[in-house]
């Protein structure tokens, strides 16, 4: 019956409907018609309720409804879609350590325990965001294979940009920017094989803020969402869909890295003054350029250095 009232709703997007014609035409009362409808609304449905006149359908932009059918195209082998999660992340990491099939997605509404680099925390509030891992399991080398987090980032930040008609930056190595502002991280791990020189899996987790909601304050100055930067909209699934049809145009070609040209267009520390926090030592100086593997390549006291994302604790800008 909910799917009954939702079909009515959709055949009739953008206009005033009432909820005694939906309730005389599936013969149920007023009232049970309402009860459905405020359950679509907090499943995050875009319906405006009009007092005493009815109900106006707008769109499921904030629904995520991820299926294998939807993104079949993609070459996607297995969709885990949760509603709540600890770590899509931890979870993929225990289903990979199973055997599971490369490239297998997890999404989810919510994270409780949502995590960025470092054991940092990224804030994973319902139905406001793309919480996502992929498990990828790349036959190169492991030098190779560490490339995937410039292409992810390359990958997200190109979807960003023609699913929402923006222009992202990367803020090396896994951050996604814009209007100077966070929007998105990305996680990178793994397990390898160092007697056999093999990478047994790569999880990836992709976490976007993209609708509007309230962050601590001590944050407010430094992340946002894409829906409070361009006063939009955009549907979950395809921007999800399009995040995965650019990571798997790139993986399908990690070894001839076609990729790293776009990430250090998209750079927004390059040619920039930076302060690096290496495991405790700050250091300080100017970002010349990003080598092919995705390294900084940085100019400190009058030296050129490639500075290597698993050393860097953080990374700021500044003006001298």
């Amino acid at each position: 019956m909910k799917n009954k009232i939702l079909n009515i709703l959709k055949e009739n997007k953008d206009k005033l409907i009432s909820g005694t014609y939906i309730a005389d035409t599936l013969n149920i009362t007023r009232s049970y018609v309402s009860k459905v409808i405020k359950e679509l609304i907090e499943n995050d449905f875009i319906i405006e309720t009009i007092d005493r006149s009815g109900y106006i359908y707008r769109n499921d932009y904030r629904v995520l409804n991820i299926t294998k059918e939807y993104i079949s195209n993609t070459q996607i082998n297995n969709v885990y879609q949760l509603d709540k999660i600890d770590s899509t992340n931890k979870f993929l990491k225990d289903l990979a350590n199973k055997n599971e099939d490369e490239i297998t997605l997890v999404i989810a509404n919510y994270q409780t325990h949502g995590r960025g680099r470092l054991g940092r925390t990224f804030i994973s509030n319902k139905g406001k965001g793309i919480y996502m891992s992929i498990l990828l399991r790349p036959k190169y080398s492991i030098s190779t294979s560490q490339r995937i987090t410039s292409l992810v980032a390359t990958s997200v930040s190109n979807a960003i940009d023609k699913i929402c008609n923006v222009e992202t930056k990367i803020k090396w190595v896994n951050d996604i920017y814009l209007n100077n502002k966070k929007i998105a991280g990305i996680l990178t791990e793994g397990q390898t094989n160092f007697e056999s020189k093999k990478v047994e899996y790569i999880v990836v987790g992709i976490g976007i803020n993209l609708y509007h909601q309230d962050f601590p304050e001590e944050l407010d100055n430094i992340v946002t969402t894409l829906e409070d930067e361009t006063n939009n909209i955009y549907s979950k699934n395809e921007l999800v869909k399009e995040i995965i049809n650019q990571i798997i145009l790139y993986y399908n070609h990690l070894e001839e890295n076609i990729h790293i040209t776009e990430y250090r267009n998209k750079s927004y520390v390059i040619n920039k003054n930076v302060e690096l926090n290496i495991h405790g030592i700050i250091k300080h100086g100017k970002v010349l350029n990003i080598d092919d593997d995705g390294e900084l390549i940085v100019l400190i006291d009058n030296k050129k250095e490639t500075i290597y994302s698993g050393e860097i604790t953080k990374v700021r800008l500044y003006n001298e």
